[in-house]
């Protein structure tokens, strides 16, 4: 019996030890490519308040996403485009909520409605010119 209570907490630190090493895997607050993510309900605000916001939506588990986020982001900043990030992992309501069928999606808003959407990882060239054209005004 004393056999088996070991063996069974042998089991259970090492599943709780797995779950934290999977979290810190997906965890993306230390990235500065990250800092500005967008809350459902914040973003909902925007919405409501017709302000002009330009979203990508994301998982940290899509492997187009990590892909393309190093891109992104930096070009978002370097053509001083306020681009929110909105975590679908963390919020797996935003695929329904904005009618998303795959990851990344980058959507511009004005007056609360979507202007437009760039679907994939897309090339630098194709972010670039749906900012210039969408964003940018």
């Amino acid at each position: 019996m004393k056999k088996l209570i070991i063996f069974a907490a042998v089991v259970v630190v090492l599943f709780i030890a797995l779950i934290l090493l999977t979290d810190s895997q997906n965890d993306t607050t230390d990235d500065p490519l990250y800092d500005n993510e967008v809350s459902p309900n914040e973003l909902e605000t925007k919405l409501e308040n017709e302000e002009g916001v330009t979203v990508y939506f994301y998982s940290p588990e899509c492997q187009y996403c990590l892909e393309t986020t190093p891109r992104l982001v930096p070009l978002a900043e370097e053509m001083d485009i306020d681009l929110v990030l909105y975590n679908l992992l963390e919020h797996e309501q935003g695929w329904q909520d904005y009618g998303l069928e795959s990851t990344p999606t980058v959507v511009h808003y004005e007056n609360g409605e979507e202007v437009n959407r760039i679907v994939g990882a897309a090339p630098d060239e194709d972010f670039e010119a749906f900012f210039n054209h969408f964003v940018i005004d």
